[in-house]
């Protein structure tokens, strides 16, 4: 089990660092809709552009937790459970302009590992 939690915990953080960073400005086939980038994604899905910076932070911010789990359990808990959450309103948004559901299993397989990562933390902090 070890050592899947630590190859989820690499995966979903370089996952996060790709898309919002190496990737943001770049087509990808899961984006909403028509969108080419981030911006245009966000705009198929209605949200304004704040959201999209603050969805931004808390994913790379849940990434650098994830990799904090590597010292403190509670910290990989919190970026788990947060990544689960942002995930879920991924999923939810690529429901929500009906795209087919192809586009949705990237977010889908990174809320199923998020939600493995929180989970493996769980003892941690409720202990």
């Amino acid at each position: 089990m070890d050592t899947a939690l630590t190859i989820t915990q690499l995966l979903l953080a370089a996952a996060m660092v790709d898309v919002w960073i190496l990737r943001y400005d770049k087509p990808l086939r899961a984006r909403g809709g028509d969108a080419q980038t981030m911006v245009e994604e966000f705009r198929v899905y209605g949200l304004p552009d704040w959201f999209r910076n603050l969805v931004r932070v808390l994913k790379l911010g849940s990434a650098a937790l994830i990799v904090a789990g590597f010292w403190s359990g509670p910290a990989g808990f919190a970026g788990g459970a947060l990544l689960a959450v942002l995930m879920a309103g991924a999923v939810s948004m690529h429901i929500k302009v009906g795209d087919p559901v192809l586009k949705s299993v990237p977010a889908t397989f990174f809320l199923l590992l998020s939600a493995f990562v929180a989970y493996s933390f769980w003892p941690s902090v409720a202990a």
